[in-house]
């Protein structure tokens, strides 16, 4: 299967998992820095995302175990996985697999829970029902469309990179039609006892992907875990400021 990953630096290993619709350039300048501060920088764009493969349905368990083979045959020892929101359920699916396998664990706005539809219609409506992208003729009348339907900025920078033209027609890129109709599975809880290695939660401060209250559930699932507010910041903290992202990072990893 084509299976397409960037890597950065030499070291110990850091396998970096982007969210739902999201696709490995957005770690660029993430994976660039901790390579040069002597960490081995593996990205993936994950199946159904970017230049990935990809499937007929999603599930966690699945997605787990395709990722948890790739960490094997590129032949990791005791790999440090760090995941931003639908990435950081995978990793949690895959740790309940071969927890003894990682070394550690930084979560990046995500919990276990299940979250709800509801968060996302206006953004599924307009991307399952109501569009179809080959209309546009070019990135910025995309751009505009989806702004005009009140998309978050964010959002739409992050279709944009789902993008590409074939044909001289607009296209996309990643499986969107399947990521939008599997909604409900890519916001499915994940289910373990407790997972014990170390483990870093950073949380988006104005973000409400983890409340204050996911906090104790969280803390009770993760009993070695540290959980940091970046300030100034929503669900894409390392965007919103990098530099205190970056800081939590370091001193975890060190």
């Amino acid at each position: 299967m084509d299976f397409f990953f960037r890597e950065y630096g030499t070291g110990e290993t850091i396998v970096i998992l982007h969210g739902w619709l999201g696709v490995s350039d957005h770690w660029l300048s993430v994976g660039k820095f901790l390579a040069s501060q002597g960490y081995n920088v593996l990205i993936p764009d994950l199946p159904n995302h970017g230049k990935s493969f990809h499937t007929e349905k999603f599930s966690f368990k699945e997605m787990g175990e395709i990722l948890n083979c790739f960490c094997q045959a590129k032949d990791l020892k005791k790999p440090i996985l760090l995941a931003h929101s639908m990435g950081g359920k995978i990793a949690m699916e895959m740790i309940k697999e071969n927890q003894d396998y990682f070394k550690a664990l930084i979560l990046v706005d995500i919990h276990f829970r299940r979250y709800e539809r509801s968060d996302f219609n206006i953004l599924l409506n307009s991307l399952l029902i109501q569009t179809n992208i080959s209309q546009f003729k070019n990135l910025s009348e995309f751009k505009t469309y989806f702004l005009e339907k009140g998309i978050d900025k964010e959002w739409v920078a992050v279709l944009l990179k789902n993008l590409e033209y074939k044909k001289n027609t607009l296209q996309w890129k990643s499986n969107i039609p399947m990521l939008a109709q599997e909604v409900d599975e890519v916001l499915a809880e994940v289910d373990f006892k407790r997972i014990d290695i170390p483990t870093l939660l950073i949380r988006g401060e104005n973000s409400n992907y983890v409340k204050e209250e996911d906090c104790i559930s969280f803390k009770e699932k993760f009993p070695n875990s540290k959980i940091v507010s970046v300030p100034n910041s929503g669900h894409w903290v390392q965007v919103d400021n990098p530099s205190f992202f970056l800081k939590e990072v370091m001193e975890f990893l060190k």
